[in-house]
């Protein structure tokens, strides 16, 4: 009788508990499909903005003119400007060097002077003109009147060593066309100069 009675009491239990994990299981069902198309729409709102409150894209600037951040930080080379009346620059002839206020010329650029002797000499027709440059130090006036007396000096030279005067001239530039444009003694040093131009006659 005992077990008859509780037999009916273990079926409805049973029934019971499959009941509420069928209903479990459902109600879970739908709460994961909601909150995964939830966080699915939230995820495609975050990374697809709308076109019209998007920023406009970068597009990448090319400069055209140089700045002061793109200068090289060793020495800035100045280009001379080209002389007038035909003369031109000949490499093989070098610069006569000069010490801060010098303006004469020493035995130690004889060597350098008579290689120039002696090319204009091998070429009959040419013509030689020397420029006298200083360093920016002194005033505009001074440089010129310090390049004018470096280039004197050296057309004395080569006039002296046969060099006939008509096929020799000599012209002051000062400090306003450097080779090299930074404030540093070795840069001043390569502007301190008498330049050779040559051309023919």
């Amino acid at each position: 009788m005992r077990g008859g009675i509780r037999s009916p009491f273990v079926t409805l239990g049973s029934l019971a508990i499959v009941v509420a994990f069928a209903g479990c299981s459902g109600t879970s069902w739908q709460f994961w499909k909601t909150s995964a198309s939830t966080e699915e729409s939230k995820t495609v709102a975050t990374t697809t903005p709308d076109a019209a409150t998007a920023p406009p894209a970068q597009v990448p600037v090319i400069a055209h003119t140089p700045t002061a951040t793109s200068a090289p930080a060793a020495e800035k080379t100045a280009v001379p400007a080209a002389s007038s009346n035909g003369y031109a620059e000949l490499p093989g002839l070098a610069d006569v060097r000069f010490r801060p206020g010098q303006v004469t010329v020493v035995k130690a650029d004889f060597k350098t002077l008579d290689g120039v002797l002696r090319w204009v000499k091998e070429h009959p027709g040419s013509a030689v003109m020397i420029e006298g440059h200083s360093d920016d130090l002194g005033s505009r006036e001074e440089n010129l009147t310090v390049g004018e007396k470096r280039a004197t000096a050296v057309m004395r030279y080569l006039i002296s060593k046969g060099l006939q005067p008509g096929r020799i001239s000599a012209i002051s530039y000062g400090s306003e066309r450097p080779v090299c444009a930074e404030k540093t003694d070795a840069c001043r040093a390569k502007n301190r100069r008498a330049r050779f131009l040559v051309k023919q006659q």
